[in-house]
């Protein structure tokens, strides 16, 4: 593994196409990423949804998690779309990071999850959205 370098930290937005059907179209629990490692250390610094296509159904509603580890691990990073945040093209929702206890903090060897819960969904009748998750990463050098 290279050493960690002394110039600081770089941020990096993985942007992530959630698409309307098995996800936004449903009210049941779903894993639309599981346990997936980055590989390297970085922390979650935001969680934010753009709409890439105009949500309509009465009522829409759908929670988004990052959790760290599986399907129940820890909640590091939660936004929800709304009907009302979906209604306009290009509208960033910006959602909440946890950093107690440096839970948003992932090592090498650590996964996370991206979740859509049952609980307070409705569904919606149309949509997608782009999930953007910012990192920072500290910098490394070869050694």
């Amino acid at each position: 593994m290279p050493r960690f370098a002394q110039y600081g930290y770089t941020r990096h937005t993985q942007e992530i196409s959630i698409p309307f059907t098995g996800f936004l179209s449903v009210t049941t629990q779903a894993n639309f990423l599981l346990s997936k490692t980055l590989g390297y250390q970085a922390e979650l610094e935001k969680v934010e949804i753009v709409p890439s296509v105009v949500g309509t159904g009465a009522g829409a509603t759908r929670l988004i998690n990052v959790r760290k580890g599986n399907a129940t691990g820890t909640v590091i990073g939660a936004v929800t779309a709304t009907l009302a945040n979906q209604g306009t093209l290009g509208v960033v929702t910006v959602g909440t990071v946890t950093s107690a206890a440096a839970a948003n903090v992932l090592q090498d060897s650590d996964t996370f999850t991206i979740e859509f819960p049952t609980a307070g969904s409705t569904a919606f009748t149309a949509g997608g959205l782009i999930l953007m998750l910012t990192w920072r990463v500290k910098n490394q050098r070869a050694i």
